[in-house]
């Protein structure tokens, strides 16, 4: 159903769904994860959530798009308001570990879906799509910086993988220690890609 043509009481359940959904990810995991746990969670039928989403396949993309627009919120409008590149991709890097640390739920059924949905028949993981994106937006802020002069030459795309290897590798750390200082390690991120992208003295 377009988002166009629903009204807020089909919008509001739609968000029902989807926040059970994630809860109900996170605290069993993708395999136990049916839509009628989900729909036990939300007080609802299955049928309700068919009629919505159409099946697990829809409901996991739709889930996939709400928590990266929960990361994006958070994180884009921190970038957009740094006066340089610099200061850009610190803020890209501790926007994402304050995430991290804001929505561990979203998060944990976020790793869910990348680790166990192979996606259906020909389709690609769900998560494919939503990767492709992050590395593209970040690829644009790397751009902006060695136009500006900031940074030096380098393979945009390269970098950008290496930025987000050493992010996407965060949250299996805090599931098995939930205490680990995230502040530390946004600090010792930081420094380590301010030296790998900046211009040598």
């Amino acid at each position: 159903m377009p988002s166009e043509s629903r009204t807020f009481i089909e919008e509001a359940r739609r968000a029902q769904i989807i926040e059970c959904a994630i809860d109900v990810l996170a605290e069993h995991g993708y395999a136990r994860t049916t839509l009628a746990r989900i729909a036990e969670r939300a007080g609802i039928s299955t049928g309700v959530i068919s009629y919505h989403f159409g099946g697990k396949t829809q409901l996991i993309q739709a889930i996939v798009a709400e928590v990266a627009k929960l990361a994006t919120d958070l994180m884009v409008p921190r970038i957009l308001a740094q006066p340089t590149a610099a200061l850009g991709l610190r803020a890209y890097i501790e926007g994402n570990l304050e995430f991290m640390r804001l929505h561990r739920k979203p998060l944990l059924a976020l790793v869910e879906i990348v680790t166990h949905s192979p996606g259906e028949g020909e389709e690609p993981n769900p998560y494919g799509h939503q990767s492709e994106v992050a590395l593209s937006d970040l690829e644009k802020l790397l751009e902006w910086g060695q136009k500006s002069g900031e940074f030096r030459e380098f393979d945009r795309r390269s970098m950008a993988i290496a930025i987000r290897g050493a992010i996407d590798a965060v949250p299996g750390l805090l599931f098995n220690d939930p205490a680990f200082d995230l502040d530390l390690l946004a600090r010792e991120l930081v420094e380590t890609f301010t030296i790998a992208t900046g211009r040598n003295p």
